[in-house]
This record gives C-alpha cells, structure tokens and sequence, in this order.
C-alpha cells in the first residue's frame, strides 16, 4: 500500500512538471517513465518546457513524438495478435505476397507520420483486409493499392468520403434532394458537421485525383455525377472495405 501511495504522489508531482522529476539523461528511468499515460508525460514536459529546463528543450518535442509513436506500435501489435488468435487474420499473413510489406509499411506509416485516430483507423481496415482470412487472391492485390490510397488521406478528407457513401446509401441523388454541385456541398459539409462548404471544395480535389469521386461536369462546374453520389467503383470498393474491416480491430487502450 505504501508503495502504490508514492507511486501516485510521484505521478501527482510529475503532472505539476518537475523537471527534476524526468529522467531525461537516463535512458532505463527515462523508458520507465513513457510507460506513463499520455495526459501525465504531456504535463510533465509541457510544464518542464515552461519552466526552461534544457534538457526538455532540447528533447522534449521529440519525445512526446518517440512515446506517442511507441504507443501506437503497441496498439497496433496487440490488434494484430488478437485478430490472429479470432481468425481473422491469417496466422501466416507474413509469407504472403503483401502480408510483411503492408507490415512494414504500416509500421513506417505510423513513423513518418504519427497520424491521428481516423486516418490510423483507415489505414489498419485496409491493413487487415489485405491479410484477412477469407480474401481471395484476386481481392489482395486490390486490397493492397486501396491500402496505398488510404495512407494518402487526412482525416478530413476520410469524413468527406464516409459522408459521401452516406448519400450513396441513401439514395439522396435518385430522390432528387440533391441535383447539382452546390447542393451536393452543402449536404456534405452538413453531414461532416461543420458546415462550411469551402472546406468541403478543398478535400474534394484531393478525393478526385485519387480517383475515389468523379469530376464536376459542364464549363461551369455547376453539375456532378448522380450515379453513386459522386463515387467512383473504386471509392465505392474503398468505403465498403473501409466499413467491413473498421469494426474488426479490437479496443485496446493506447494508455495500456
């Protein structure tokens, strides 16, 4: 009981931000204190930051990075397992033709971009339907290039894209509650949340040169394509996939 008491005075302590208190230049203690939640390190450095400490100058951005990074290689390491112990994974993924590339380059995703929650999620669905259990042959190489345009995506443009599959399942086009391009951003940009359609203008190019929503028609740009609420086959295969495999992964805390 004693022990668990200065445990979590020290913790108490290092949310205040003594600097004191970080082992900055020691490299067990300091591996030791990232196993910390992400509220107490974030605390800890902010508060080692304002105080001007050097050493949390020096290193303390790209530590948070380091942690944040670790954190989210053992979320993704422990969906991976479980997923494999359900089925639903293949056991030997790895000896597949995409199996450890789209390790690997998951893995160098999460690296090079620590990305947020929606775009990390994206990326692990297509991740996971590229080596699931039941994907045929055929369906792996698609699976595969949908992986390599998921990581292209910010988050942004992942909600247009779902709000766009939205319309497409509801029939918003064939009702004629949606007959042109304005009408088309302005149901988007509703559907998103924050209603402002020139948000919505940035994310659709970006949609378009990835060949996951059609074009605006006429000299204009006034018009857009009624089939599948602008989708093409391919961003309808991307959000089917997206919905099928999103569920899949497991609910790991990434403070665990």
């Amino acid at each position: 009981m004693e022990d668990q008491n200065q445990e979590s005075v020290s913790i108490e302590v290092l949310k205040k931000g003594d600097p004191e208190l970080i082992p900055f230049r020691d490299p067990e203690a300091l591996a030791k204190f990232m196993d910390q939640p992400l509220p107490t390190i974030a605390a800890a450095i902010t508060g080692a930051l304002s105080s001007g400490y050097s050493d949390a100058i020096l290193i303390g951005g790209r530590l948070i990075q380091a942690v944040l990074k670790g954190k989210l290689h053992q979320q993704v390491a422990r969906e991976i397992r479980e997923l494999i112990e359900k089925g639903k994974i293949k056991e030997d993924y790895a000896n597949s033709k995409y199996g450890f590339k789209s390790l690997v380059e998951l893995l160098e995703f999460i690296d090079s971009e620590v990305p947020d929650e929606d775009r990390l999620r994206a990326v692990k669905a297509m991740f996971f339907a590229v080596n699931a259990a039941d994907t045929k042959e055929g369906e792996e190489l698609i699976n595969y290039q949908l992986f390599q345009i998921s990581k292209k995506l910010s988050g942004g443009q992942l909600l247009v894209l779902k709000a766009t599959y939205d319309l497409h399942k509801e029939g918003a086009f064939s009702t004629g509650s949606i007959s042109d391009a304005t009408g088309w951003f302005r149901s988007i940009a509703s559907k998103v949340g924050h209603n402002l359609t020139a948000l919505i203008q940035k994310e659709e190019l970006v949609l378009i040169s990835n060949g996951l929503i059609t074009d605006r028609l006429y000299s204009d740009r006034s018009g857009v394509n009624t089939t599948n609420a602008r989708l093409t086959d391919l961003g309808v295969r991307l959000c089917e996939v997206l919905v099928q495999y999103g569920d899949a992964r497991t609910d790991v805390s990434e403070n665990q």
